[in-house]
């Protein structure tokens, strides 16, 4: 009985991303319904026109609509699961924290550092799957291209580097593995919440990353005791990839310098989280209902509190 329940409650982690993954749905049907509609409006012979696939998938594949819809989808899911998680975990009637009680400059740089370590690990990561399989990079870029991440407009930064984050966060680190960690160790919570965060992207390349980061994420926040820190963390890491990975990254043959930079890679992000750590240590105390909560008496390791 005890193993049916503990299985119900692993699979009723999945209802935060199913419920996103529903939202995504609605609103790109919702979306490709209005495009259509606005624009055989404006221009009745796209009717005719729209009768070739191709031409209609080419009115549809614009990047600034498919931008749009993504930033729409967020900011829903942002809302939808955000007050899903102020219902749920966020204590009722406490002081509230201090800035000082949430971050301080050591966990800054600590971020910071484990930032730009990840930044380097995820693209040698990227690199290696690209060289087990081609097919899989090039369906990557193609979707990046598609999306618009070749000609970065305000719309794309907005959702890319303040949206997604709040968005993901909400979903994954917030609802999804506070749930998880009432049923499982925090290392098999966060284990299952990165991964189902490398699936929701649907796509080999950006699902292996994303699982990666996905992990860091969970860490940063549940060792943090805020989902404020993983959603800075998010930002970081997307500001980093949206708008300096091209100058900062190095795209030569030399196998010497790639291990070099792989190392530092490594070695920032290391340094990254000794520092985090230790910025925890020394920042201001906070009130007992946003610290995490180790119940070891019924032998669970229940959710995390944050405002």
């Amino acid at each position: 009985m005890k193993i049916i329940k503990k299985i119900g409650s692993i699979l009723f982690c999945l209802l935060p991303v199913l419920l996103a993954f529903g939202i995504q749905l609605i609103v790109s049907f919702a979306g490709i319904f209005l495009r259509l509609f606005a624009g055989i409006l404006a221009d009745p012979a796209l009717l005719n026109d729209f009768k070739d696939a191709n031409v209609m998938l080419e009115f549809l594949s614009s990047s600034q609509f498919l931008a749009g819809i993504s930033a729409v989808y967020a900011v829903i899911a942002a809302l939808v699961l955000g007050f899903w998680y102020w219902k749920r975990f966020v204590p009722k009637k406490q002081p509230r924290r201090k800035p000082s009680s949430l971050i301080n400059p050591q966990i800054f740089l600590g971020l910071l550092l484990l930032m730009a370590g990840m930044q380097y690990i995820s693209t040698y990561v990227v690199m290696l799957l690209a060289a087990v399989n081609p097919g899989w990079y090039n369906t990557y870029q193609e979707l990046m291209e598609s999306i618009g991440f070749g000609d970065i407009t305000l719309i794309l930064a907005l959702y890319s580097v303040l949206i997604a984050p709040i968005s993901e966060e909400l979903i994954f680190r917030g609802v999804t593995m506070n749930y998880a960690v009432k049923t499982l160790p925090f290392f098999l919570a966060n284990i299952l919440q990165a991964f189902l965060f490398g699936a929701f992207h649907a796509n080999i390349i950006q699902g292996t990353y994303a699982f990666v980061v996905g992990l860091f994420c969970g860490y940063v926040c549940y060792q943090g005791g805020s989902i404020y820190l993983s959603i800075l963390f998010h930002m970081m890491f997307n500001i980093w990839g949206t708008f300096a990975s091209d100058f900062l990254s190095y795209s030569g043959n030399s196998i010497i310098l790639h291990l070099v930079i792989f190392v530092g890679a490594c070695c920032f992000a290391v340094i990254g989280v000794l520092l985090y750590q230790k910025g925890l240590k020394k920042r201001s105390p906070m009130p007992e209902a946003y610290t995490n909560t180790r119940n070891r008496q019924d032998g669970k390791i229940h959710s995390m509190k944050d405002i």
